[in-house]
């Protein structure tokens, strides 16, 4: 019983550590792939282990996605919008996972 909360605090870390790195990425256009890897992985981890969230943090982990599309749809060029079209489809997991 011990290692099941002990697992869910370190899918825990897990979520908010990505998320904090989709945050500090998704300013650059450069960094975009970092962006894509960290939603990705914050998919992964939702759909795959079981991760306790407070209605607060999972509304971080949604802005914050959110905003890294708005962020790739403002930038105009053709990888920005294949980067926005790939943060669409894990944003739409994202919001059923959550």
């Amino acid at each position: 019983m011990f290692g099941v909360g002990e697992s869910t605090s370190k899918n825990k870390k897990k979520v908010l550590g990505l998320t904090s790195a989709l945050e500090m990425a998704y300013n650059d256009p450069s960094r975009y792939d970092v962006v894509v890897d960290a939603a990705s992985q914050l998919r992964t981890v939702l759909r795959d282990s079981e991760v306790s969230l407070t209605m607060g943090e999972k509304l971080r982990v949604i802005k914050s996605v959110t905003r890294a599309k708005v962020k790739a749809f403002m930038g105009g060029n053709t990888d920005d919008y294949k980067t926005f079209k790939t943060l669409e489809g894990i944003s739409s997991d994202l919001v059923q996972l959550l």
